[in-house]
């Protein structure tokens, strides 16, 4: 075999083995259409790899094979959507649209053509769209538009120009709708931090901002793209739905682009973000299951939790608080307790899913209420229908039952109202004794006690393993979002890791259930483990 065949069977085999995906998502963008998206990378293909067995051998061979899929979208364009007489084929300005004849319009009516114009008057932006209305569907003079706009004649005029070739361009096109236009996708979030607006949950109750924001993500679009791809005209798409998100702070502007403002994972991160934790966890799990073994009397000795509260109850706690500290301590970037600030000065964290079906669920909340000094919180487990449990208590609820804790209040010293409140309490956080003494159900730890137990853990001799435990999954977690963010988002990528790292919390539950360490309840529904006080 020569050389001259030899290098072009390299370069089809290269074609083949790197580029043939790629070129059937191209084609996909420019159809809208997976059949006609194939039947299209089929026909590129042919083209490319017959001029290759020709002899063909390019010495720019990426832009030589780009170019020949642009070459053949715009003939599959052209063949697809040709027509008799195009209304701009010379120049808009040479026909108005408004007649005193009214045979004319109705002919015109009744045309491909004007549905294409009313098509693409839908995609240009409102500086340019109001004044092409104004002077060929409504037939104002340019003289009474500009007065109308304070402008003068010749900026209505240059404008007018401009708009034109934007329509030109546009009723050229092979310009079909979106996937999101007929078949939206869904989407859940994660938040963290201080939400006092309702933002960013207000934002994104509906389908449209959510595939907005999926269609952004790590992809940078104008609004007229967006458009067409959620098949939703300019003006509601950029003066309400894209406006609703670059206030709320998802959604940021780059020229006149828009990309996504927060990390959305697709099923492939998501995936491979799960293997990641998942090939640490059996370590992890075993090393706090020895740490537990070893100081769970002395951790009970600080009185944290009542005679009548079994090491069950502290070891459901103390498994999520243990991979939290170990988070906290271990690795570097921002808390997710302390989320970076938006652009409207609140602080929050946001994070994005698209819906993927992993081997397992590893969502745990941590749910709290109260004040600084009185705080209740609760670990919010999602398998086993741990989920709810018996319900977390309100504000005022969580205020009364502290202040009885703090100061050793017994149910005579209640006012009317707290004793009301006291009913959400009795038999769920607490009871009373027949001297009418509050006897916490649920953990009660004072800060110096966290203190102290988190500095057992971290004297024992499974901390230091278990910290490399951690180190080298947040590396692993650094590569995976580098490699599927835009670098947009690369400042915030340690908020997004240590989200993904508190997966860790549910796969160690999960194992120590397995081996029996922890103990599922009897009933779900009154159940309280994972919740504490924690009093400063």
């Amino acid at each position: 075999m020569d050389r001259v065949a030899d290098s072009g069977i390299q370069l089809i085999r290269e074609f083949t083995e790197h580029y043939m995906e790629i070129l059937f998502y191209f084609c996909l963008k420019k159809t809208g259409d997976s059949d006609a998206a194939e039947e299209l990378t089929h026909d590129t293909a042919y083209q490319i790899i017959s001029a290759l067995r020709c002899g063909t051998r390019p010495t720019n061979f990426p832009a030589w094979v780009w170019q020949i899929a642009r070459n053949r979208y715009a003939a599959w364009a052209k063949d697809k959507h040709r027509r008799a007489e195009r209304i701009c084929a010379s120049d808009i300005d040479d026909c108005t649209l408004v007649q005193e004849d009214g045979d004319i319009l109705d002919d015109m009516i009744r045309t491909e053509q004007m549905m294409l114009l009313r098509r693409e008057l839908a995609f240009i932006k409102s500086e340019f769209r109001g004044i092409l209305v104004a002077h060929y569907i409504e037939g104002r003079p340019i003289r009474e538009i500009a007065m109308s706009l304070s402008f003068s004649e010749t900026a209505v005029k240059q404008r007018l120009f401009r708009a034109r070739q934007r329509l030109k361009e546009g009723m050229d096109m092979a310009r079909e709708f979106g996937r999101r236009s007929y078949q939206p996708q869904d989407i859940y979030f994660a938040a963290s931090g201080s939400q006092p607006s309702g933002l960013p949950w207000s934002a994104v109750n509906r389908q449209i901002p959510k595939n907005i924001l999926l269609h952004a993500s790590n992809n940078p679009c104008t609004a007229e793209e967006l458009s067409v791809e959620l098949g939703i005209a300019l003006p509601y798409m950029m003066e309400e739905e894209i406006a609703l998100l670059v206030n709320a702070t998802l959604l940021k502007k780059q020229g006149d682009h828009y990309i996504t403002n927060f990390f959305i994972l697709d099923r492939d991160c998501s995936t491979e973000i799960y293997h990641a934790l998942k090939s640490g966890a059996k370590e992890r799990s075993c090393l706090i299951g020895e740490f537990m073994q070893d100081r769970l009397s002395d951790i009970r000795a600080l009185g944290i939790a009542g005679e009548h509260i079994d090491d069950n109850a502290v070891r459901w706690w103390l498994v999520p608080d243990l991979i939290d500290c170990l988070i906290e301590e271990s690795v570097r970037g921002q808390s997710i307790y302390e989320p970076p600030a938006r652009e409207n000065g609140e602080t929050w964290g946001f994070v994005g899913y698209e819906i993927n079906e992993l081997p397992e669920n590893n969502m745990i909340g941590h749910n709290g209420s109260g004040s600084g000094d009185n705080m209740f919180w609760a670990y919010k487990y999602h398998d086993w229908s741990l989920w709810e449990q018996i319900g977390e208590p309100d504000w005022e609820v969580t205020q009364l039952l502290c202040d009885s804790v703090r100061n050793h209040r017994g149910t005579a010293s209640f006012t009317e109202l707290e004793r009301d409140f006291w009913r959400h309490i009795d038999g769920k956080y607490a009871h009373a004794d027949e001297h009418g003494a509050i006897i916490p159900d649920i953990l009660v730890i004072w800060k110096d006690d966290l203190q102290a137990i988190h500095a057992m853990f971290r004297e024992h001799r499974n901390y230091n393993a278990l910290t490399e435990n951690i180190k080298q999954a947040y590396a692993a977690l650094e590569g995976i979002f580098k490699k599927y963010s835009h670098q947009v988002l690369h400042d915030n990528l340690g908020y997004n890791i240590r989200m993904e790292l508190y997966a860790m919390r549910m796969m160690s539950v999960r194992d120590l259930v397995g081996c029996g360490m922890l103990v599922l309840p009897a009933d779900p529904r009154t159940s309280t483990l994972g919740m504490h006080l924690i009093l400063k």
